[in-house]
C-alpha cells in the first residue's frame, strides 16, 4: 500500500493562493490601464454654465459698479484680485464687454490660480474649463497664445489633481505647435520644451521625450536673432471680431453721464458705510432711474441708426453695441453688481434675455448681409467659421440665453468640412459629445 504524502494537499493550496494572487494582479493591471486610459483620452468633465454658476451675494458692489463709471473691466478684474475679491473678479471677467478674448483667456488663469490657493478648488476648475472654452472658439487669439493657455491651463488643472483635463489641454497645446500654419519656429520650440516639463511632471515620459525631440530638431533648423522670436506672431484675424468703435449719439451720452454720476455718489456711500447700513431710498432711487432712462434713449437710438447705417462696418458697430449693452442690463438683472439696481429688471429677467436673443439675431443677420457681398467661397466660409464660433462662445458662456445651439454647431461643422475639402489646411474645431453636452477640441486636417 502506498501511502501518499501530506505535503501534496499543501502544494496544491499554495498552488491556488499563487493562481489567485496572479489573477488578482491581472485584474489590477487591467482596472489600473483602463483607469489610466480614460484620464489619458478622456474629455474635459461635464461643463457648468456660467452665468449659473453666479455667486452675487460674494460680489463687492463697490468694486464691481466701478465698470459703470467708466473704470476698464481688466483694471476692475486687477484691482479684485489684488483685493482677493474673487467673486467680483469672476463677474467682471464673465459679463465684461471691453475684455478682448486674450485678456479674458489671462484674467481667468489667474483667477484660477487665486481659487486654488483660496482652496477652492471648484471655482478654479469652472474658470479652468472657460479658459479652455474661449481658448478653442476664439477666431483672434493666436495659435501662439492659444498654445500658451492650453499650457497654463494643463498647468493649472494637473495641480488640482485632475490628470485628464490636464493631459487633455497639454495635448491641445501640441497639436496647435505642431501644425499651426502661423507661429514661428522660436515659438514652437517654447512651447515644446515647456511640455516636455509639464508631461515629464505627469509621468508622461514618452510624450515627454517626444516633444524633447521636436524642440531639438527645430532648434536645429532656425537661426533667428532673439530679439525676432519676441515679436508677435502673425495670423490673419476675422472681420467680424475686430472692435468697431460704438457709433456716438448725443443722446445717449447724457443718460451715461447721469448714470455715471449717480453711481460714483453710490460708490462713495458704500465705501465710507458703517457694515450694515442702509442705503438711503432716494439714492437707490435715482440709480435705478439713471439706468431706466439710460435703456430707453439706448434702445431707440440703436434702432434708428440700424435702421439708418450708412455703412455694413457702421451697422455692426450698432449691433455689437446693442448686444453690449443688453449684457450689462442682464448683469443687472441677474444682481451681478452685487446689489438689486433695477428690482423691474430683476423681476423681468426672462425678457431680458428674450431682448438679448433678438440682439444676437439681429447681429447675426448683419454679419450675414456682409458675408453675403463676398464673390470667394472660401472667403465666405472662413468668415462663417468665425462667427458660428463667436456665436457658440457666447451661448456656452451664458451670455446668449437661447442660442440656437444644435443648429451653429451643425452649421460650424459643415463650414468646417467645406474648407477642408477646399484645401485649407488650418486647425479647425473638432465637436464631440459627453452625454448631451458638446465639448470642443482644436484638430489638424490629416
Amino acid at each position: 500500500m502506498v501511502q501518499l504524502s501530506s505535503s501534496a494537499p499543501r502544494r496544491t493550496y499554495i498552488s491556488r493562493i499563487i493562481l489567485g494572487f496572479l489573477v488578482l494582479l491581472i485584474l489590477v493591471g487591467v482596472v489600473s490601464g483602463g483607469a489610466y486610459l480614460y484620464l489619458r483620452y478622456s474629455s474635459p468633465s461635464r461643463w457648468s454654465d456660467p452665468v449659473q454658476q453666479l455667486q452675487k451675494d460674494k460680489i463687492a458692489p463697490s468694486l464691481a459698479l466701478l465698470t459703470l463709471t467708466g473704470v476698464n473691466d481688466l483694471e476692475v478684474v486687477n484691482r479684485s484680485l489684488m483685493e482677493e475679491k474673487l467673486e467680483t473678479a469672476y463677474a467682471t471677467i464673465l459679463f465684461g464687454t471691453e475684455l478682448a478674448n486674450g485678456e479674458r483667456v489671462g484674467s481667468l488663469l489667474l483667477l484660477g490660480q487665486a481659487y486654488t490657493a483660496a482652496g477652492d478648488n471648484g471655482r478654479a476648475q469652472l474658470c479652468y474649463q472657460q479658459a479652455n472654452l474661449i481658448t478653442t472658439l476664439s477666431p483672434t487669439l493666436s495659435d501662439f497664445a492659444k498654445a500658451s493657455a492650453y499650457l497654463e491651463i494643463g498647468e493649472g488643472l494637473a495641480q488640482l489633481g485632475n490628470r485628464g483635463e490636464a493631459l487633455f489641454n497639454y495635448d491641445q497645446a501640441h497639436i496647435v505647435t505642431l501644425h499651426s500654419l502661423y507661429m514661428r519656429d522660436p515659438h514652437r520650440a517654447d512651447v515644446l520644451g515647456k511640455l516636455a516639463t509639464a508631461y515629464e511632471v505627469l509621468g508622461e515620459g514618452t510624450r515627454a521625450s517626444e516633444c524633447s525631440a521636436q524642440q531639438a530638431e527645430i532648434r536645429y533648423v532656425f537661426d533667428e536673432p532673439e530679439e525676432a522670436s519676441e515679436s508677435p506672431p502673425e495670423q490673419p484675424m476675422s472681420p467680424f471680431t475686430m472692435d468697431i468703435p460704438e457709433p456716438t449719439a448725443a443722446m445717449v451720452a447724457s443718460y451715461e453721464q447721469r448714470r455715471v454720476e449717480v453711481l460714483q455718489e453710490l460708490i462713495g456711500f458704500l465705501e465710507g458705510a458703517s457694515q450694515g447700513e442702509a442705503i438711503p431710498e432716494d439714492l437707490m432711487t435715482d440709480v435705478t432711474q439713471a439706468l431706466l432712462n439710460e435703456d430707453e434713449a439706448r434702445q431707440g437710438v440703436y434702432e434708428q441708426q440700424l435702421a439708418g447705417a450708412s455703412s455694413m462696418v457702421l451697422k455692426i458697430g450698432v449691433a455689437e453695441a446693442w448686444v453690449d449693452w443688453l449684457v450689462v442690463k442682464y448683469r443687472t438683472a441677474l444682481g451681478g453688481y452685487g446689489l438689486q439696481l433695477v428690482p423691474a429688471w430683476t423681476d423681468h429677467s426672462a425678457d431680458i434675455e428674450a431682448q438679448l436673443n433678438v440682439a444676437y439675431l439681429e447681429l447675426h443677420n448683419t454679419y450675414d448681409e456682409q458675408i453675403s457681398t463676398f464673390s470667394d467661397n472660401t472667403a465666405i466660409d472662413r468668415a462663417w467659421f468665425h462667427v458660428f464660433r463667436f456665436e457658440i462662445e457666447q451661448g456656452r458662456l451664458g451670455l446668449y440665453p437661447d442660442y440656437p445651439e444644435e443648429e451653429l454647431l451643425s452649421q460650424l461643422t459643415e463650414a468646417s468640412e467645406r474648407l477642408i475639402a477646399s484645401g485649407d489646411s488650418s486647425l479647425y474645431v473638432e465637436v464631440v459629445y459627453e452625454g448631451d453636452t458638446p465639448l470642443f477640441s482644436l484638430a489638424a486636417t490629416e
